[in-house]
């Protein structure tokens, strides 16, 4: 129930913000905890700014772990206005084997020194890449009854089940002008290698964004000099020389879904601060 409460109040939280100062978002694993520093930028992380966490409020912030930041930029400087734990999947354990677990059907990279159990329950922070999720942390809960998936939905055609990584979200139904490319958290019971769905929401951000840096992993070209970021829907196009290798970790700068490789206008010093230049390759 905790888990379902705090989806509602995710899905319902928003936080306006002044129209001449730029909304930025960060998105990925947290390098170090003080100075936060997250996908290679330090973020300012102001004491009123809570974590939001399925978890709870007491939970901190920790090594490895994803997080999805808004935030403004003051004196060139990124403060934090929202902060929000992702856990690409959140349910019990079914299968451990060499390394992998499967959760609801979905594999899971078990880092090396992590004690995984059938039937625990744990809380994956990390990253997609394909099917499987990429562990970064990894928690054991103390909860049962209610799971979660957190990703990008690939295009539902017909009767195709709506599924993310290998898990098969029951009772999910396509929003008329399609699923498009943001993050869609799902919560409810689990069902083998299945979610029941009791809860959807969409964005990880409490909002519309104008630049965010995001990390993840490069998927095969998915047409000529065009690849996708895992698990975000993002797309990038490159050269042929420059296309990252698939299955690599990389952090880009994006606008409304796609890879952007100068400032836009209007958001220079937003594009210098997040280091947008600095994670392109060279040609």
């Amino acid at each position: 129930m905790r888990l379902l409460t705090f989806l509602i109040f995710v899905g319902l939280a928003y936080q306006a913000h002044a129209q001449d100062a730029p909304r930025l978002a960060v998105f990925g694993v947290v390098e170090t905890v003080n100075p936060l520093v997250v996908a290679g930028r330090e973020i300012l992380l102001p004491e009123g700014v809570r974590i939001l966490s399925p978890l709870g409020p007491s939970g901190a912030v920790q090594l490895g772990d994803t997080l999805a930041i808004a935030a403004t930029l003051s004196n060139g400087t990124l403060v934090a206005t929202r902060v929000l734990e992702v856990f690409p999947i959140v349910g019990p354990v079914a299968t451990v084997t060499e390394g992998t677990a499967t959760v609801m059907g979905t594999a899971v990279h078990v880092p090396p020194k992590a004690v995984v159990k059938k039937r625990q329950w744990v809380a994956v922070s990390g990253l997609w890449s394909g099917e499987k999720v990429i562990t970064t942390n990894l928690r054991s809960v103390d909860w049962d009854g209610y799971g979660q998936l957190a990703g990008a939905i690939d295009r539902v055609e017909g009767t195709e089940p709506v599924k993310i990584g290998g898990t098969t979200i029951n009772g999910a139904r396509v929003p008329q002008d399609g699923f498009g490319n943001d993050i869609w958290t799902f919560s409810g019971a689990p069902e083998g290698t299945a979610l029941g769905m009791r809860l959807m929401s969409k964005g990880v951000f409490g909002g519309k964004v104008d630049l965010t840096l995001w990390q993840g992993y490069a998927s095969l070209p998915i047409a000529s000099q065009t690849y996708m970021i895992h698990g975000s829907g993002i797309i990038g196009t490159a050269k042929d020389a420059s296309m990252p290798q698939a299955g690599s970790l990389i952090t880009r700068c994006v606008l409304d879904g796609r890879v952007v490789y100068a400032a836009p206008i209007g958001l220079e010093a937003a594009y210098d601060a997040l280091g947008c230049a600095t994670t392109l390759p060279a040609d």
